[in-house]
């Protein structure tokens, strides 16, 4: 049996060891690659990468593995188990929708993609953690999302985006023609900033590219 693999995002260091999150055989699963098996411009490289000698894939219910040296200096997995991966606990909007349901579209920024989703007639974006490590930043975002709601200070929240269950980031309005912000928006922009202060919340990176202008 082919197996089929997609590279959906990577963190790839040439001297340490690489993270990678792949979609293989309909599931998400995630491999840690040990330093000096790969190169990183191969590793980065989806088609590269999944065209590399690869070790046979492990058998059984896993989603976290590592590949490792063997004893003969040849990449292995030298472990691969089912683990029970961190989730954003403040789950407060009444949507969720799987990652594996979407059609994910243009990558935008690091971990954030318009989507289309059958809940909405245009795409949207979502926003998420590619790795564990990056939860506590999405749990940050959603309850900042959950302060402002109702206040037209930001994009609407969607919805929670889910991985197997577990609440791995949301989806926000798509915010169509729309341009970072000029010295010519101070006023707009010094406006909605003080109804964000009136809520009793302060961003602490108000620079122009955290601003979204339309029209």
């Amino acid at each position: 049996m082919t197996n089929s693999i997609e590279l959906l995002q990577a963190e790839a260091d040439e001297n340490d060891q690489s993270y990678f999150r792949l979609l293989i055989n309909g599931r998400i699963k995630y491999i840690t690659i040990d330093p000096y098996l790969y190169s990183v411009e191969d590793m980065c490289f989806g088609p590269s990468l999944i065209s590399l000698p690869p070790p046979p894939l492990p058998t059984g219910e896993w989603n976290l593995g590592l590949v490792a040296k063997n004893e003969n200096g040849q990449p292995h997995f030298a472990s691969a188990t089912q683990t029970a991966f961190p989730s954003v606990q403040n789950v407060w909007h009444e949507t969720s929708v799987e990652y594996t349901e979407l059609e994910v579209g243009e990558k935008l920024r690091t971990g954030i993609y318009e989507i289309k989703c059958h809940l909405f007639d245009e795409p949207v974006v979502i926003k998420f953690a590619r790795l564990d490590w990056e939860i506590q930043y999405l749990e940050n975002e959603t309850t900042a999302y959950q302060w402002i709601e109702g206040y037209d200070i930001g994009p609407r929240f969607l919805g929670h985006l889910t991985e197997d269950g577990r609440v791995i980031g949301f989806m926000m309005e798509r915010i169509k023609d729309a341009r970072h912000a000029g010295p010519q928006d101070l006023e707009a922009c010094t406006e909605v900033l003080s109804r964000l202060h009136g809520l009793g919340i302060h961003h602490g990176d108000t620079n122009r590219f955290n601003f979204l202008v339309r029209g």
